[in-house]
C-alpha cells in the first residue's frame, strides 16, 4: 500500500555537512607600505645586495646604448667638456695662470665634480619614477638608491682609465704615474660614500617636494663654480678667509686630494682625510636615516 501523505519540507531528506570556508594562511603576509625597524632594514638591504648588484649592471650604460658611436660618448663627453671650459676659463680669462699641468687639473675638475653631483642629480624623482614598482613590491627602498649609485660608479670606470691617461700622456702631463697613486682609490671611496649620500638625501627631499628637483639643478650650477673646477684657490692667498670657506666644501676637498695624489705627487694633510671622511660617511648617515623615516610613504601619492 503507498504512502499517500503529502511531500513536504521536513520529508525531503538534507545532507548533513556544512560548506567548508576556504582558508588561507596570512600571518606570513607583510603590508607593502610598512617600515620596520633600521636594524632590520639594514639586514633586509643586506640580503638583496646580488639583486641590487645584478640591477646595477644590467642598467649600466644605459645613457649612450641608443647613440651611433655608443659607450665613446662616455668618454667624449668629459672630454668636450673639458675643452669648452679649458677655451673659455683658461684661454679667455686666463684662470691657467699660475697652475700646474693645468690641461689635467682641469680634466680632473670637470669629470669628477660631475662623479659628486650625478648622484645628487640621480637621486631626484627616483621614487616617483619607480612608483610602479614601489606599489607592486615589498622590498627596502633604499635598494633603488644603492643601486642608482652602484650604477653610476660602473659608468664612471671608463672615465677614470681616461682620467689616468691624461694626467700622464696629455700636454702639460706628468709623464709617468707616482707612488701616491695607490691613495687614489681611497679617496674615490670617500667620494662614493659621499654621493650615495647625496642620493638618500635628494631622493627622501623630492619625495616630499617635487619642486626641489629645479632648486638642485641651480645648486649643482652655483656649487660648480665655487668648486675649483677651473681655478686654483692659490689666487686667494691674500684672503685666507677664502680659502677657509673654500676648504670646507666637501667637493672642493675631494678635487683637491685626486689632483694630489694623481698629478702633484702629494699626500693630502691629515685635516683634509678627517675632515672628508666625517663629510662623507656624516653625510650617508644623515641622509639614510631621513629616507627610512619616510620608508611608509613611498608608496603612497
Amino acid at each position: 500500500m503507498q504512502d499517500s501523505s503529502p511531500v513536504t519540507v521536513e520529508n525531503i531528506w538534507m545532507p548533513t555537512w556544512k560548506p567548508v570556508e576556504p582558508h588561507f594562511d596570512i600571518s606570513n603576509l607583510k603590508p607593502v607600505t610598512g617600515r620596520p625597524k633600521i636594524q632590520v632594514y639594514l639586514k633586509q638591504l643586506w640580503q638583496r645586495r646580488y639583486f641590487i648588484i645584478a640591477e646595477s649592471k644590467a642598467k649600466a650604460f644605459q645613457s649612450s646604448r641608443n647613440m651611433i658611436l655608443g659607450h665613446a660618448w662616455l668618454i667624449l663627453s668629459p672630454l668636450l667638456d673639458a675643452i669648452v671650459y679649458g677655451v673659455v676659463f683658461g684661454y679667455l680669462l686666463k684662470t691657467s695662470k699660475g697652475v700646474d699641468h693645468f690641461i689635467p687639473f682641469l680634466f680632473i675638475g670637470v669629470t669628477y665634480f660631475s662623479f659628486v653631483t650625478r648622484p645628487l642629480m640621480g637621486g631626484v624623482g627616483l621614487i616617483r619614477g619607480n612608483r610602479n614598482v614601489i606599489k607592486a613590491f615589498a622590498f627596502p627602498r633604499a635598494s633603488l638608491v644603492i643601486s642608482n649609485s652602484i650604477r653610476d660608479f660602473i659608468d664612471s670606470l671608463p672615465v677614470i682609465v681616461m682620467s689616468l691617461v691624461v694626467v700622464v700622456f696629455l700636454p702639460q702631463g706628468t709623464g709617468r704615474p707616482y707612488l701616491t697613486w695607490l691613495l687614489f682609490p681611497i679617496v674615490y671611496l670617500l667620494l662614493f660614500v659621499f654621493g650615495l649620500g647625496l642620493c638618500f638625501f635628494s631622493a627622501w627631499a623630492t619625495s616630499i617636494i617635487p619642486d626641489l628637483r629645479t632648486i638642485f639643478t641651480f645648486f649643482t650650477r652655483f656649487w660648480f663654480y665655487i668648486s675649483g673646477v677651473f681655478f686654483s684657490v692659490s689666487r686667494f692667498k691674500e684672503h685666507p678667509e677664502i680659502i677657509a670657506v673654500m676648504e670646507s666644501n666637501p667637493a672642493y676637498l675631494i678635487l683637491d686630494m685626486i689632483r694630489d695624489v694623481l698629478i702633484y705627487n702629494r699626500v693630502p694633510s691629515v685635516y683634509h682625510w678627517t675632515f672628508l671622511t666625517i663629510c662623507s660617511f656624516g653625510t650617508l648617515v644623515i641622509s639614510f636615516i631621513l629616507f627610512w623615516s619616510r620608508e611608509v610613504h613611498y608608496a603612497k601619492g
